[in-house]
């Protein structure tokens, strides 16, 4: 069982591969869905940051394609541009200012896409990009103001931190009803309130614990929840509402192994 890390994912691209993945409830459910359209070897490419890099491919835009019309939401709901405009020459773009970047040095100039088309959707997803830095600056002169108010800051490990109070955007909240109980690892768990950003850390959850969780959410934003990426949503006080990662409880397996499961699938995906 491994411990996670305070690194965040932050590159375009693999934000909005992993947000399609966790819409879809998982990478297999995607390749499934899609039809096929792109395999679970190139999903994981994708998401380790090895992706087009000089030019948009053919599976990028079959992808974007198909998202359009199956996924509502797609681009915007992930807080950053298309695939097509997160990649090849546009790599370099942010959510914040979006312009692509030049191709490097060397590269084809044929193969960048026309310039037409790409400023038709710019505007759209400037004053996006700029609607959601506006959201977070305003919320954190707030916090800022209520805790000077206070005249103290509240703990950094308080295990009461609202799941959805720091977040921009929503996260999936409900399971089917079933409550599942898992076992924490050795080295116990860490909590957040945000697995996408790792932002309000809580109360770790003590080695052998025992928890109830409500659902299991797609959220591979650092390497040390892999190859899973799942999180599960914690029931139990004093933690409920905060997110764990999946492998760090025993999923099943027996005490002092082995250990051949990073995540319990019997644990619903969250909706």
């Amino acid at each position: 069982m491994s411990d996670t890390g305070d690194g965040a994912a932050t590159d375009p691209f693999v934000t909005q591969v992993g947000w399609l993945i966790a819409s879809a409830g998982g990478k297999d459910q995607l390749v499934s869905r899609s039809g096929g359209l792109v395999s679970a070897r190139t999903l994981d490419n994708w998401m380790a940051g090895s992706y087009p890099r000089t030019k948009v491919t053919g599976a990028v835009r079959d992808l974007d394609d198909w998202a359009r019309t199956e996924f509502p939401g797609y681009p915007e709901a992930a807080g950053v541009p298309a695939l097509v405009d997160s990649c090849g020459p546009f790599r370099g773009a942010t959510a914040a200012g979006l312009a692509p970047s030049l191709a490097p040095a060397g590269e084809p100039a044929a193969e960048l896409p026309p310039p037409a088309p790409r400023r038709r959707r710019l505007p759209s997803w400037a004053f996006m990009a700029a609607a959601l830095l506006l959201t977070a600056v305003l919320s954190s002169f707030l916090t800022a103001l209520a805790i000077g108010e206070q005249g103290t800051a509240a703990p950094a490990a308080e295990p009461t931190i609202g799941a959805t109070d720091l977040v921009d955007l929503p996260l999936p909240s409900t399971g089917d009803g079933t409550l599942v109980e898992e076992e924490a690892g050795s080295i116990g768990a860490n909590t957040f309130a945000d697995p996408r950003t790792l932002s309000g850390r809580g109360a770790p959850v003590p080695p052998h614990t025992t928890i109830q969780v409500r659902c299991r959410y797609y959220a591979p934003s650092v390497p040390s929840v892999s190859p899973d990426g799942f999180w599960y949503l914690i029931e139990t006080e004093p933690w409920n509402g905060l997110w764990t990662p999946a492998n760090s409880y025993m999923n099943g397996d027996p005490p002092g192994g082995p250990y051949l499961h990073n995540t319990d699938l019997a644990v619903p995906v969250c909706r």
